[in-house]
Formats: C-alpha cells, sequence, structure tokens
C-alpha cells in the first residue's frame, strides 16, 4: 500500500476550507481507489476514509492510522458508514 500526496489538486477547496472553519491543517491522500481526508484543528485530528466502489477495508484504517498517526484502532474513535469511515483524535499531542 502506498499513500499518495494529492493536495495540490485540491487546493482551491482546501484553501476556502482553511479560510471558513477552525481548521488549520488539511491534507488529502489516495490509497488505491480510497481518498483520505486528514484535518487538525486546535482540539481534535479528523481522518475520513471514502470509497465510492467498496468498503473501506481494516487493513487501509491500520495503514493509514500508522503512516499519518503512529496510532492504532483502539487508540482512537472510529465510526463506519457503507462507504466512509470517520476517525477522531481527541487531545493530540503532535
Amino acid at each position: 500500500m502506498h499513500l499518495v500526496d494529492v493536495s495540490n489538486s485540491y487546493s482551491r477547496k482546501i484553501q476556502k476550507e482553511l479560510a471558513q472553519s477552525s481548521t488549520h491543517f488539511i491534507k488529502i491522500y489516495t490509497l488505491g481507489g480510497t481518498r483520505i481526508v486528514y484535518k487538525k484543528n486546535q482540539q481534535k485530528e479528523e481522518l475520513v476514509l471514502s470509497n465510492k466502489v467498496r468498503k473501506v477495508t481494516n487493513e487501509e484504517i491500520d495503514f493509514t492510522l500508522a503512516k499519518l498517526t503512529n496510532l492504532t484502532r483502539q487508540d482512537v474513535d472510529i465510526t463506519k458508514t457503507r462507504d466512509l469511515v470517520e476517525i477522531i483524535i481527541n487531545d493530540y499531542s503532535n
């Protein structure tokens, strides 16, 4: 598996979100067909994994957490829907 930073392709959307919210950091990655949006603000970090074709796998969740946060699924709050996984990391110290 390989994370590809595609933030430059979304620069206008990122600039707009940064201007309109308390978020101070946004990166967008792809992991094959899965898109990952990584956001930080003063209170929390948030990862959103989405795939329009299939469910996001636990392996993709584990890989993303390891590469971007050095945490495991047991360390974070995860909400799963049919085509979306939201991961919340409260009180981070990065």
